[in-house]
């Protein structure tokens, strides 16, 4: 079997992104994984099957720079991981503007800025763009606000990439994970600081990161496993729901449901469950 165009993860110094890449490169695929710093790149970069490029997704700049290093390895491009991730923790009634804008630069805007400078690439290989959304892009919740707000952004930014790049022969699908270990509080609190007015628990979170470890849930490799079908099954899903257990799944399909719910109660055209479960099983959509 021919090896594959190299596979762009971005967000790659740890958690979901260090296993996706990890997953990948184990199973022969090359992978441009992207980190912040020269340690991270140095460690990340020894991995078998890995080259680890320096990139702020939030720069114009930096991204350019990443295009001619992908540009001069010449071997195109089969794929982007939209991986690369911040989450804050606050009301939104005292959260800073500036600090959703930034939570938006990251998770929203970066994707769209990587996905525009490198899409004549895989429009060229007909690969494939996973974005990284999250149960949060489907329920909100106090403390979690702007973090929501992106991924329900990216969520609509999916599914309308999906509807336009389909008929270029490229599939854009988002995985969808829950809870798993990693370092995003301890991401979190060297981003950003506690907001105004904030109880003691979150002012002690921000203050202590090191002791809110998520070391009691499971290691992502479901995740990567998700994202490898994404990018390499012959018709792959819209969504890949991944969590540990079906209580966060039951949330999850329960908040959805309630949407659809309540957008059905208000209106005069509404379905008939008969009808929903025609839609149900007349096929699943994709970008549609």
């Amino acid at each position: 079997m021919p090896t594959p165009n190299p596979i762009l993860i971005t967000g790659c110094s740890s958690g979901i992104g260090l296993e996706t890449t990890r997953y990948l490169a184990h199973r022969g695929v090359p992978v441009y994984a992207t980190v912040r710093t020269e340690s991270d790149a140095e460690r990340v970069g020894a991995l078998d099957g890995v080259e680890a490029f320096l990139c702020d997704v939030t720069s114009d700049e930096s991204v350019h720079r990443l295009r001619e290093a992908i540009d001069a390895r010449g071997a195109g491009l089969g794929g982007i991981v939209h991986n690369a991730g911040v989450a804050q923790l606050g009301l939104l009634s005292v959260t800073p503007l500036e600090d959703v804008r930034a939570v938006f630069e990251v998770n929203v805007f970066g994707v769209h800025r990587v996905t525009n400078a490198l899409l004549d690439l895989i429009l060229a290989s007909r690969g494939r763009i996973v974005t990284m959304s999250s149960i949060s892009g489907t329920i909100s919740s106090p403390l979690v606000g702007a973090y929501s707000m992106s991924k329900h952004a990216l969520e609509a930014y999916t599914d309308a990439l999906a509807a336009e790049l389909e008929p270029h022969g490229v599939r854009v699908c988002a995985v969808v994970p829950g809870n798993f270990d990693s370092a995003i509080i301890q991401n979190m609190a060297r981003r950003f600081s506690v907001p105004p007015g904030s109880k003691d628990d979150l002012v002690t979170l921000y203050g202590n990161p090191n002791e809110q470890t998520r070391t009691d849930y499971p290691t992502p490799e479901p995740v990567a496993a998700a994202c490898h079908a994404a990018l390499f099954d012959a018709d792959p899903l819209a969504r890949y729901l991944v969590v540990p257990g079906a209580d966060e799944a039951d949330r999850t399909l329960a908040t959805a449901a309630r949407e659809w719910a309540r957008l059905n109660e208000s209106t005069p055209h509404r379905w008939s469950l008969e009808r929903l479960g025609e839609e149900i099983a007349g096929g699943r959509p994709n970008g549609s």
